[in-house]
C-alpha cells in the first residue's frame, strides 16, 4: 500500500505554514543570464549501509494541519460530449501502447518510514538521506521552493537564499513515503540577489521526487527549505491520464491567495500551469529597476497561497502583460527596464533559459503520448505597427513556425497551447490580443483546421473570467476550443458580454483555479473550476470527446 501525495506533504511538513516610455531606465544592479546550473543524477549502486531505524512513524500531530477542504474533492465522473474528424496524430485507440498506472500509490494508512529499499535503488550513497525531520529554516528561504519544466529525464529546482554559507540541493525520487534512491546530493551555487535555478538530468520518467535545499554538510546537514514536490513526464511512449491545474491572474491586492492553497493541497495534480500576470509588477506603483521589480515578485512570493502551490508540485510558467507593464508595447519599451522585467521572471521561477536564445520564453513538453505542453510568449515579440497588415506579427516567424511544426508533429493526443491572452473571438474584443493581429490568427487557426489536428486546446488567461469556449461562434474554426483559465487573484469591473451557444461554461466574479482531466484512451478532457473552498463552481464542468 502506498501513501497519497496530499498524506506525502504531511509526513514531508510541506503543508506549514507607469514609468515614461521614452526613457532608457538604468537597473540598480548588473543584468545577468548566465546559463541555468546542470546537475547530473547518480546512477551508480548504493554502498553505504542504510540505517533501519531512520524509518519511524510520524507524529500523530503532523495529522493536525491537513487541510479542512479534503473531502470537499471534485467529481472524478465524465460526461463524454461528442467530437470527430481527422487526426494528423496518433489514434490512442489504435496504438500498441497501453495505459500505464500512476507511479504514486494513493492508499492510506502506511508505515511512512523513509529507509531507502537498496535493492531497487540505482542513486547516490547518502547515510541518512532523509530530510524531512530537519528543522526549516524559513528566514534562509524566505521565497519557498519551486521545480518545474520537468521533462521525462530532467527538472529544474529553484528557491531564494539569504544566507552566506554553502548550500546543498537533495532530490529523492519516491514511491510513496518511502526514498527509493537520492538521485541528487550535491553543493548549488546562487546567482545575483541568492537565487537558485538549477537542472538535474538523469532522472527516471513517470516519478515523484521531492526535494529541499539544506544547510549544513552535504551528509549532514542541520536545516532545510520548505520541501517540493516534482513528477516527471512521461516515458516515450506512455498513453496515461493526465490530471493538471491552471490559472491565470494573481495581483498582489488579493494576497494570500486562498483558493491557490487549495489547489496547493490537493493530491492529484501532475503539475499546474499559470498563464501569466504571476505578479503584478504596476500594481500601486510601476517596477522601472531591477531590484524594484524583484520587490513586486517578494510581495506574491511570501503569500501562503502562493508558497503552497509552488512547491506543491511541477510548474510550467510564462508571463503576459503585467510583469513587465499593462499592456506594453515591444516596439517602443525602453530596453534596459525589459531587461530588468525579463530578468526578474527567469530569477523567481523554475523556468529554464534556452541555450540557443537565453530571452526565449517558448518551449514545449511532452508527457509520453498522452499530452504536448506548448508554452507560448504572446507579449514580447509583437510588433503592433504591424497589426492590420499581411505581415501581422504577433508572434515572431521563428515561434509562429516552430508551432506549427510541433502540432502538426506531435504524437501525443493532446496538444495544449499555453497562451496568455485568448484567442476566441468575442463581443468586445479590443486589440491587444491575437483579434489585433488578423493575419497571423488566421494563419495559426487555418493551420489547425486544414490539417484537421485533433486534440488541440488553447489554455490562456488576461481577461479576469473563466470560460470555455469556441474560438468562433460558426464557421470552421468553431470546433477549436479554448479553457480560459482562473483568475485565482484579479477582479473585473463588469460582466463579459458572451454567448451562451459558444460560451457553455462561463465563470465571473468568482477566484478560483481549473481542473483538467485528460483522458488519452478515451481522448477525452473534462474541465472543472474550482474555487477557494475546493469544490466545483456550479454549471462549470465541460466535457468533450476529441
Amino acid at each position: 500500500m502506498k501513501l497519497s501525495r496530499r498524506r506525502l506533504f504531511q509526513v514531508a511538513g510541506v503543508a506549514s505554514t507607469l514609468g515614461c516610455a521614452g526613457d532608457e531606465v538604468l537597473t540598480d544592479e548588473p543584468l545577468d543570464a548566465a546559463p541555468d546550473e546542470q546537475l547530473d543524477a547518480m546512477t551508480g549502486e548504493l554502498d553505504v549501509p542504510i540505517d533501519d531505524d531512520a524509518g519511524q512513524k510520524a507524529d500523530a500531530g503532523e495529522d493536525a494541519g491537513e487541510d479542512a477542504g479534503e473531502d470537499a474533492g471534485v467529481d472524478a465522473g465524465v460526461d463524454a460530449g461528442s467530437g470527430g474528424g481527422g487526426d494528423a496524430s496518433l489514434d490512442a485507440g489504435r496504438d500498441a501502447g497501453v495505459d500505464v498506472p500512476r507511479d504514486v500509490g494513493r492508499d492510506l494508512g502506511v508505515d511512512v518510514g523513509a529507509r531507502v529499499d537498496a535493492a531497487r535503488d540505482a542513486g547516490m550513497p547518502v547515510s541518512n538521506p532523509d530530510f524531512r525531520r530537519l528543522t526549516e529554516r524559513p528566514m534562509l528561504f524566505p521565497l519557498g521552493v519551486m521545480g518545474g519544466d520537468a521533462d521525462a529525464s530532467s527538472a529544474m529546482f529553484w528557491t531564494r537564499y539569504d544566507g552566506s554559507a554553502a548550500i546543498t540541493l537533495r532530490v529523492l525520487e519516491m514511491e510513496g513515503t518511502r526514498i527509493v534512491a537520492v538521485r541528487y546530493n550535491g553543493r548549488v551555487t546562487p546567482g545575483s540577489g541568492g537565487y537558485v535555478r538549477a537542472v538535474v538530468n538523469g532522472l527516471r520518467a513517470n516519478k515523484q521526487h521531492l526535494f529541499a535545499f539544506l544547510t549544513g554538510p552535504v551528509d549532514d546537514p542541520n536545516g532545510r527549505s520548505p520541501i517540493g514536490r516534482v513528477q516527471t513526464a512521461f516515458g516515450a511512449d506512455t498513453l496515461a491520464p493526465i490530471t493538471f491545474g491552471g490559472t491565470a491572474c494573481t495581483n498582489q491586492s488579493k494576497r494570500p491567495f486562498p483558493v491557490l492553497s487549495h489547489a496547493g493541497g490537493r493530491d492529484d495534480l501532475d503539475f499546474f500551469i499559470h498563464a501569466g500576470d504571476h505578479t503584478y509588477t504596476d500594481y500601486g506603483d510601476d517596477a522601472m529597476t531591477l531590484g524594484q521589480y524583484r520587490t513586486k515578485y517578494e510581495q506574491n512570493w511570501t503569500a501562503a497561497g502562493m508558497k503552497s502551490l509552488h512547491r506543491s508540485t511541477g510548474m510550467y510558467l510564462t508571463w503576459d502583460d503585467h510583469e513587465v507593464r499593462n499592456n506594453w508595447d515591444p516596439e517602443q519599451f525602453p530596453r534596459a527596464r525589459l531587461a530588468a522585467a525579463r530578468q526578474a521572471f527567469f530569477e523567481h521561477r523554475a523556468t529554464r533559459r534556452s541555450a540557443a536564445d537565453a530571452d526565449r520564453i517558448w518551449r514545449s513538453f511532452r508527457w509520453g503520448r498522452s499530452a504536448e505542453i506548448f508554452i507560448l510568449d504572446c507579449r514580447s515579440e509583437r510588433r503592433p505597427s504591424t497589426r492590420n497588415g499581411s505581415n501581422a506579427q504577433y508572434l515572431s516567424r521563428a515561434q509562429m513556425n516552430w508551432l506549427k511544426a510541433g502540432l502538426s508533429n506531435s504524437p501525443c493526443v493532446f496538444k495544449f497551447i499555453v497562451n496568455s491572452v485568448p484567442i476566441v473571438d468575442r463581443p468586445g474584443t479590443d486589440t491587444d490580443n491575437w483579434n489585433g493581429y488578423p493575419a497571423q490568427r488566421r494563419e495559426i487557426l487555418n493551420h489547425i483546421s486544414n490539417n484537421r489536428l485533433r486534440g488541440v486546446v488553447w489554455l490562456s488567461g488576461d481577461v479576469h473570467f473563466g470560460a470555455v469556449c469556441k474560438v468562433e461562434g460558426s464557421g470552421n474554426w468553431s470546433n477549436i476550443w479554448e479553457v480560459i483559465m482562473g483568475p485565482s487573484g484579479a477582479d473585473r469591473d463588469s460582466r463579459p458580454a458572451v454567448s451562451a451557444a459558444q460560451f457553455p461554461v462561463l465563470v465571473y466574479n468568482i477566484h478560483n483555479y481549473t481542473l483538467l482531466n485528460a483522458n488519452p484512451s478515451t481522448r477525452t478532457l473534462t474541465v472543472d473550476f474550482i474555487n477557494a473552498a475546493g469544490n466545483r463552481i456550479a454549471n462549470s464542468r465541460w466535457s468533450r470527446t476529441f
